[in-house]
């Protein structure tokens, strides 16, 4: 099993239900968040919503819809969440070994 995805909210990678995170801070307390999660969607604080899936590792490949295709950790078009410099860097020690 490899490490978890960050949420796509505060970017943290720790055990948590984050379909439903309300932070208000990423992981580390450094940034605002720039999304938040209304009714289980995912949209910015100035009320755009934004894809869910092009915050996962393997992205969105719908056009129709390019427009959402921004990071829901740092705003930026060029990535989703999984691959936000800002998100929390996956552990590479096995829990179970350590």
């Amino acid at each position: 099993m490899g490490p978890l995805p960050c949420c796509a909210v505060c970017l943290g990678r720790n055990p948590h239900h984050t379909v439903e995170c309300i932070a208000t801070q990423t992981w580390d307390k450094q940034f605002e968040t720039v999304s938040e999660r209304i009714h289980k969607g995912l949209w910015t604080k100035d009320g755009k919503q934004i894809c869910t899936a092009w915050q996962r590792d393997e992205g969105c490949t719908t056009p129709k819809h390019d427009a959402r295709h921004v990071c829901s950790g740092c705003g930026a078009a060029t990535h989703g969440a999984q691959k936000c410099p800002r998100a929390q860097k996956a552990s590479t020690a096995d829990p179970v070994q350590s």
